[in-house]
């Protein structure tokens, strides 16, 4: 089959943010705070995906929200300045009427993207690396020769139920850390039938024929549109789908529960610049003292 001809990474400007989830696993915190602004280090979850985003040369984000958070609006109005970089992110918003799924938040995207490929970025996942905009600029590369494009990083296989799991194909080097063809991919198997350990990491680069395969998916048993079944579609309709693995070094990061956003804002306070030394004299002295119990 020959290549489809995509428009070249640095022409993908656009990127939506799902940002409409309840932040169940994080109440009664989420009851007052959208989880997508919690702090990791001096910045919430979403500058810091924001940040990501310009440094990969994105210029557009549409934060799909719902109407509990009016907070993401007020905190990034209609530009999102990154003075490390000079640059702009211009923000738009829609509204998600009823959480139906990471697939029905993605059609809301559909006339703002205006026919044009996109990044999704999911508003509670943070990457995490020594240049965190690394990682979607080479998905967006791998976009290049693909209908849709997927981040992936390697979990145990006991975790392998909690995400999407590619099958890559037959011919693809998991290990080499480069772009890989996916063959397949499946929702949250039970361990013993998932095709990898590779994951889904957050990260997408989609052309909108990903919309009509939306649109003709069938909702789950909890009444959801699934991403998943939609880029099954787009393999099974004869488009490629590419994998660029996250390499060592790299990790993502989701602040979908106390665990992951203690332990993420753990890390960014003991690498702060300025007060870093201060926090890791304060968690050796906590590591020092005995166990207690916490509220």
């Amino acid at each position: 089959m020959s290549t489809p001809q995509h428009p070249a990474h640095d022409e993908i400007r656009k990127a939506v943010i799902p940002a409409a989830g309840l932040g169940t696993r994080l109440r009664p915190l989420t009851n007052a705070f959208p989880k997508e602004l919690l702090p990791v280090g001096r910045l919430p979850v979403l500058a810091h995906i924001a940040d990501e985003l310009i440094g990969a040369g994105i210029s557009d984000a549409l934060f799909i929200v719902s109407d509990r958070k009016p907070q993401i609006r007020s905190y990034f109005g209609d530009r999102y300045d990154a003075a490390w970089a000079g640059a702009t992110l211009r923000c738009s918003y829609v509204t998600q009427r009823r959480q139906q799924g990471l697939g029905d938040a993605l059609l809301y995207a559909e006339d703002w993207t205006a026919g044009e490929p996109f990044a999704v970025a999911f508003g509670d996942c943070m990457i995490d690396a020594p240049e965190p905009a690394a990682p979607l600029r080479r998905l967006l590369r791998a976009h290049r020769r693909a209908g849709a494009a997927v981040l992936t990083e390697a979990v145990r296989p006991k975790e392998v139920s909690r995400y999407g799991v590619l099958a890559p194909a037959r011919d693809a080097d998991v290990s080499s850390g480069l772009a890989f063809r996916v063959a397949d991919i499946v929702e949250k198997p039970p361990p013993a039938e998932a095709p990898s350990r590779m994951v889904v990491a957050a990260r997408w680069v989609l052309d909108t024929a990903i919309f009509g395969h939306l649109r003709a998916s069938r909702p789950d048993a909890r009444g959801e549109l699934s991403l998943t079944e939609a880029v099954r579609g787009l393999i099974a309709g004869g488009a490629e789908c590419w994998a660029a693995p996250l390499l060592e070094g790299e990790a993502r990061r989701d602040i979908g529960n106390f665990e992951s956003f203690f332990t993420s804002f753990v890390r960014a306070a003991l690498r702060d610049a300025e007060f870093g030394a201060s926090v890791r004299r304060v968690a050796a002295e906590e590591m020092a003292r005995p166990p207690s119990r916490s509220h």
